[in-house]
């Protein structure tokens, strides 16, 4: 590397470390819950922990309203989540119609097979859709195959009827990605694959298919945003990079939206370093612009009170990964599940602490 080649990459990153202070010192200025329930009952409890967006896992207009309208009461915007795993609402939109789903080798649906049997208490460390633990995993939940045009047809309808409710604040995609965290086998996305491969003889077989399912998987979560915005052009698009993409597990600044939500810290033993959290955060807001503009990088923090089933974080520990945030220069987090934060009197205190109570005013952040 050249000496000025060298000065400029030195002087980047300071710029990136002077920003990440700046903001680590502001504070906190988002907290978004992946969750839902009654508006009536879950809407001022998050407005008392600091909570001030909620995303739901439904698309039932009425509900949708009532949501809009008590969160609007309590300073909480809105959105609708639509997700590869909507088996439900394509049977309901397209009766009597198989639909494209994706598809793994042999291997992978043996660690598929595996990974369903296993029913001990904490599922031999299965990170469902995390960064995996074990030699193979794959996502229990089946995915529909993105690389049929169909399936983007199906959420265009959907967004349109999110975003024709009244002040919604948008939309938000959860499970954009493949369920052996890599590609999809199916003979629809091969066929796809190997004319895209014969296009680039240059590249490896294994190389050509870590791009192509990269590139299809950004530009198929940048053409529904793109459409969402044509929708309804002050609409926002929110997402959570979920399942990972092993090849690339922190891609997330490549998409269009207005919040890109990336793991910083997930739910399950083992639990990730406070360095490995700080470092995935200064990823995650330090390049957040490297693509789109408008982008706005967001830490998602995995909170799953179930001890029945799983170790559950205390609050020490959630304490420690919101500041390992922090100190990465992190100032927006997604939390799943906003019930699992809310059911638990000592988990809601922590985020009230770090959002509620020292939340800077606009005033403050100018």
């Amino acid at each position: 590397m050249s000496t000025t080649r060298q000065r400029c990459v030195a002087h980047f990153g300071a710029i990136l470390l002077t920003l990440a202070a700046a903001r680590a010192e502001s504070g906190f200025v988002q907290l978004t819950g992946w969750g839902g329930g009654k508006p009536e009952e879950i809407v001022p409890q998050a407005a008392e922990v600091g909570f001030n967006e909620i995303i739901v896992w439904n698309h039932d207009t009425n509900y949708l309203r009532r949501l809009v309208e008590v969160g609007g009461k309590h300073g909480i915007g809105v959105y609708s989540c639509v997700f590869l795993g909507d088996l439900k609402d394509w049977q309901k939109r397209r009766p009597g119609i198989a639909p494209p789903m994706q598809e793994m080798n042999k291997e992978e649906d043996a660690a598929l097979e595996r990974i369903e049997a296993d029913k001990t208490k904490g599922k031999s460390r299965y990170q469902y859709g995390g960064e995996p633990v074990q030699p193979i995993e794959v996502l229990t939940s089946p995915m529909l195959c993105f690389h049929a045009p169909e399936v983007m047809s199906f959420f265009e309808e959907q967004i349109r009827d999110i975003l024709a409710v009244p002040d919604i604040r948008g939309v938000a995609f959860d499970y954009f990605g493949y369920r052996n965290y890599r590609c999809c086998r199916c003979a629809r996305s091969m066929a796809a694959f190997e004319a895209w491969h014969r296009q680039r003889p240059t590249l490896s077989r294994e190389k050509a298919l870590e791009q192509f399912s990269l590139e299809t998987l950004v530009e198929f979560t940048n053409t529904l945003a793109r459409y969402a915005r044509s929708i309804r052009p002050g609409a926002k698009v929110q997402c959570h990079v979920y399942p990972v993409f092993l090849p690339e597990p922190l891609y997330g600044n490549r998409l269009d939206v207005d919040y890109c939500g990336q793991t910083a810290a997930w739910y399950f033993e083992p639990l990730w370093s406070l360095r490995k959290i700080c470092n995935y955060a200064r990823v995650i807001f330090g390049q957040e612009k490297k693509h789109f503009g408008r982008a706005e990088g967001v830490a998602l923090v995995g909170v799953y009170n179930r001890p029945e089933h799983y170790p559950v974080k205390g609050p020490e520990r959630l304490a420690q990964e919101l500041q390992a945030i922090l100190d990465g220069g992190g100032d927006r987090v997604q939390v799943c599940s906003l019930n699992d934060v809310l059911k638990d009197q000592p988990t809601r205190e922590v985020f009230k602490r770090f959002f509620k109570e020292h939340r800077p005013s606009r005033e403050e952040r100018r």
